[in-house]
């Protein structure tokens, strides 16, 4: 019976690490470091299928799935945060439906142009951000909009980048 434990062992040691390690990873940015960006999710999938002998397809579907019930869970969140502040009288519906869409757009955008950072020097990567971030302070100035209701853990951290970036 010690092989049949040991069939269950091994999955059960790959989820337990890819649930806390994952979850780190996919919240996280990118590694900047020598101008050159780093896939931590890539390189720790290969390094548990190689490890525990398992097929890479099988891991990153794992990370896949762990990645958006967190990112569902930080959306459900976020919006009852949204709600409250309706319900708080700080922001108003219009304002909820201006942010949820804008972050929306942020979102999307980030997706769409994460390779293009790959590309660029570190001062060149600080001057878009700073441009991004310009644009959305601008966006939430034209709509009345308190720059923190944009954030979905308030204010703290926007703008800033990993030192490697600096």
């Amino acid at each position: 019976m010690k092989g049949g434990e040991d069939m269950y062992k091994k999955p059960a040691i790959v989820i337990a690490v890819i649930t806390i390690l994952g979850t780190g990873l996919f919240l996280s940015r990118p590694v900047f470091a020598d101008d050159t960006a780093i896939d931590p999710v890539s390189s720790l999938v290969q390094k548990l299928a190689d490890r525990f002998g398992l097929n890479k397809s099988d891991v990153k579907a794992v990370f896949d799935e762990h990645k958006k019930e967190m990112v569902d869970k930080m959306q459900d969140k976020n919006e009852e945060r949204l709600s409250q502040l309706v319900t708080e009288g700080k922001i108003t519906v219009e304002q909820k439906t201006l942010i949820l869409n804008k972050m929306k757009e942020l979102q999307d955008r980030r997706e769409a142009s994460k390779d293009s950072f790959k590309d660029l020097s570190a001062d060149e990567r600080k001057a878009k951000m700073q441009e991004q971030k310009t644009a959305l302070e601008n966006w939430a100035k034209e709509n009345g909009i308190d720059l923190k209701y944009l954030m979905p853990f308030g204010h703290k951290g926007f703008g800033r980048m990993p030192k490697a970036m600096n």
